[in-house]
């Protein structure tokens, strides 16, 4: 499984459209060719930093009754698959609530 998976739309995505309809990142911030598209460095720090922030934000934890940043949140995540794995608990995946 990809963890990742889980969290693109909630996390990803949703800080791509921001960038995109704040007019944050343009079409300059991003270098082109044939074979590839890169962002500059520049707007690179850009995206990681915001991303960091985001990672930052929290949420209400339904089942823990009390706030959660989305990096416990993915933490919170993995240490599920963990335990399906180790077989101490069966995977039940992550479901918006929001």
């Amino acid at each position: 499984m990809d963890i990742s998976e889980i969290f693109k739309p909630l996390l990803v995505d949703q800080i791509i459209f921001n960038f995109i309809n704040k007019g944050i990142v343009s079409e300059e911030d991003v270098e082109k060719n044939s074979n590839y598209c890169y962002l500059k460095p520049m707007s690179l720090r850009k995206v990681t930093q915001a991303f960091d922030e985001y990672l930052q934000k929290t949420v209400m934890h339904r089942q823990l009754h009390r706030k959660v940043s989305y990096r416990h949140l993915i933490r919170l995540e993995c240490y599920k698959l963990v335990k399906d794995l180790l077989a101490e608990q069966e995977y039940q995946p992550f479901k918006l609530w929001w």
